[in-house]
């Protein structure tokens, strides 16, 4: 038996043969498409937000490294005398900026954990059809 077209309201032919019909056929349909219209001012600003957020997920690397850097010296140097500086002195210089490092790299943290979820591109999607709805009603 020869394959049959099956009339189409729009031209698209489909081409069925006696195989393709044994059994059960689902055909789904899903051509809905929306439309943002948004001036070039909004899109930037989302898009700079949308990079700050993928640049945020990768900001802890370089302060954790800044941490480990602090205090290996700390847990495994033996300090001494330098320069005009003791070995307490050096010491205390260096738990300084271990607190500093360590401050830095918690509030990364904490913003790459509250930004998680907006580095998905639904996100922005999502926010963009929000910030971008018609007030005005349709006549």
């Amino acid at each position: 038996m020869s394959p049959r077209k099956l009339p189409s309201r729009k031209g698209a032919i489909i081409e069925l043969d006696d195989e393709d019909l044994e059994g059960e056929i689902i055909i789904h349909k899903n051509l809905t498409q929306d439309l943002l219209v948004t001036t070039e001012d909004k899109m930037k600003l989302a898009l700079i937000e949308y990079r700050d957020v993928l640049i945020s997920r990768d900001e802890w690397v370089s302060a954790g490294a800044l941490v480990f850097s602090f205090m290996s010296p700390l847990l495994i140097a033996n300090f001494r005398d330098a320069g005009p500086f003791t070995a307490e002195t050096w010491r205390t210089i260096y738990f300084f900026f271990l607190a500093l490092a360590s401050y830095r790299f918690v509030t990364v943290f904490i913003k790459m954990t509250r930004n998680r979820h907006k580095s998905k591109i639904g996100y922005m999607i999502n926010k963009m059809k929000q910030a971008h709805t018609s007030k005005e009603e349709p006549a």
